[in-house]
C-alpha cells in the first residue's frame, strides 16, 4: 500500500493502556490486502508507553498510522480519530480484534458500497460477524450462543466489538459517539443508525479476545452488563454516576464480584421514593419479559451446537415460534409483573448472607460514571 494515496479506509481504535495488545493489531491489519486504509489511535492517557510502542510498529508497516491523543472515555477517544480521518468509510474497531481472512476488510468495504448503491443513500452502517478467541478451545455452548446472537438482525444484538463501519458523512450526521459516559457509546450509536439507516451484516469475521470473560467470569459478566442495560433503559442516570467501578479496561480486570454492584443498588433504591421504586421494577419487568427471546434462540443455539455445526449455521425455529405465536403474551402486564418479581426475588437471594466490610469497589461513592 503505498502511503501518499488518499486511503479508502480510516480505521479508528481507542486505546488506554493497552500496549501489549498493539502487535496482534498491527499484525491482523497488515495481513489485509486488496484496499488502501489508514490507522488511527486515538489514546485516553495511556501510562504504559502505548506512543512509543505504536511508532516502532508504524515503521514495519505497509499503511499510515496516527496516534491522536484524547479526552479518556471510548466515545470521546473515537470521535476525535474521526475528526481528522481522511477516508470517506469509517471503521471503529477494538484494540483487541483479529481477522482470519486477509480478505475481510476488501469484502465488507464492497458489501458496504453495494448496500448504500442499492439504497441509493449512504445511511447504512455494517458489523462483522463475532467470533471469541478463547484459552481455552473446547468447544462452548454459551460462547456460541453469543457468537450466533451477534449475527442476529435485531440492534440489541450489536455491539462495538463486532466493529462499526460506515461513511463519514452518514457519521457525521448522527453527531458521532455519544461522550456522556466513558462507555455504553455503542449502544446509544446502535439505536441512533437504526433510527435513520440500516445496520448490514458483513460477509466477514472478526475475532475479539475472550479475556474479560475468562478473567471476570463469563456469568458475572454478563449479568452486570444486564443490570448496566437494564438501568439504561430505565433512564437511571444516578445509577452510573454514583456507582464507581461498573467499567473497568482490560488491564485492571479480576474476578468480578457482583455482590458490591447489588448492595450499591439496594443503598440506592432504599434513597428513593416507593412510588418510584414500584416504577423502576415495573420498567424491569418489562425490560426482561421483553427479552424472553433470548431463551428460545438458546434452544436453537444448543441445537446447532450439538450437531456440530457454526453460529452463522443456527436455524431460528423456535425464536420464529416466538415472534409468530408467542410474542404477545410476554407484552402484557402481567408477564412484566411476574419478571419484575422474579428478577426481585433474585436480588433478594443474591444478597443474603453476603455482610459488608469497608467500601468494596462498585459501592457508593457520595455523589458523584461508567464500554
Amino acid at each position: 500500500m503505498t502511503h501518499d494515496l488518499t486511503p479508502e479506509l480510516s480505521i479508528i481504535v481507542p486505546v488506554l493502556n493497552e500496549t501489549a495488545l498493539l502487535p496482534l493489531l498491527f499484525a491482523t491489519l497488515a495481513s489485509q490486502r486488496g484496499l488502501r486504509f489508514e490507522l488511527l489511535l486515538c489514546d485516553g492517557g495511556s501510562g504504559d508507553g502505548a506512543p512509543q510502542r505504536a511508532a516502532q510498529l508504524a515503521r514495519q508497516m505497509p499503511f499510515t498510522t496516527e496516534f491522536v491523543q484524547a479526552p479518556c472515555g471510548r466515545g470521546s477517544q473515537m470521535n476525535a480519530g474521526a475528526a481528522i480521518a481522511r477516508a470517506d468509510t469509517l471503521l471503529f474497531l477494538h484494540v483487541d480484534s483479529a481477522f482470519a481472512a486477509d480478505d475481510a476488510l476488501s469484502r465488507a468495504l464492497a458489501a458496504l458500497r453495494v448496500r448504500q448503491a442499492a439504497t441509493g443513500c449512504d445511511e447504512v452502517a455494517g458489523r462483522f460477524a463475532l467470533c471469541f478467541h478463547r484459552s481455552n478451545g473446547k468447544p462452548s455452548p454459551a460462547y456460541f450462543f453469543y457468537e450466533a446472537k451477534a449475527r442476529l438482525a435485531r440492534t440489541e444484538c450489536i455491539r462495538g466489538d463486532q466493529g462499526f463501519m460506515l461513511s463519514r458523512p452518514f457519521f457525521r450526521s448522527l453527531n458521532g459517539f455519544d461522550e456522556q459516559m466513558p462507555f455504553l457509546e455503542d449502544l446509544r450509536f446502535v439505536d441512533a443508525v437504526a433510527a435513520r439507516g440500516e445496520w448490514l451484516l458483513f460477509p466477514a469475521e472478526v475475532g475479539t479476545s475472550a479475556r474479560r470473560f475468562e478473567t471476570e467470569g463469563l456469568w458475572e459478566r454478563q449479568v452486570l452488563n444486564a443490570i448496566i442495560v437494564n438501568c439504561l433503559v430505565a433512564g437511571w442516570t444516578e445509577f452510573f454516576a454514583t456507582l464507581s467501578g461498573l467499567y473497568r479496561f482490560d488491564t485492571e480486570t479480576g474476578r468480578l464480584s457482583l455482590y458490591p454492584i447489588l448492595n450499591g443498588i439496594r443503598t440506592l433504591l432504599a434513597r428513593r421514593p416507593r412510588r418510584w421504586r414500584r416504577a423502576f421494577w415495573h420498567t424491569t419487568g418489562r425490560h426482561v419479559a421483553a427479552n424472553a427471546w433470548q431463551i428460545f434462540f438458546w434452544l436453537d443455539t444448543r441445537s446447532t451446537f450439538s450437531r456440530g455445526m457454526g453460529p452463522g449455521e443456527v436455524e431460528p425455529r423456535w425464536l420464529r415460534l416466538y415472534e409468530r405465536r408467542l410474542n404477545r403474551f410476554f407484552c402484557v402486564f402481567p408477564a412484566a409483573m411476574t419478571a419484575a418479581a422474579a428478577v426481585w426475588l433474585w436480588f433478594r437471594f443474591m444478597l443474603l448472607g453476603r455482610p459488608q466490610v469497608g467500601r468494596p469497589q462498585g459501592a457508593p461513592t457520595g455523589t458523584r460514571r461508567p464500554g
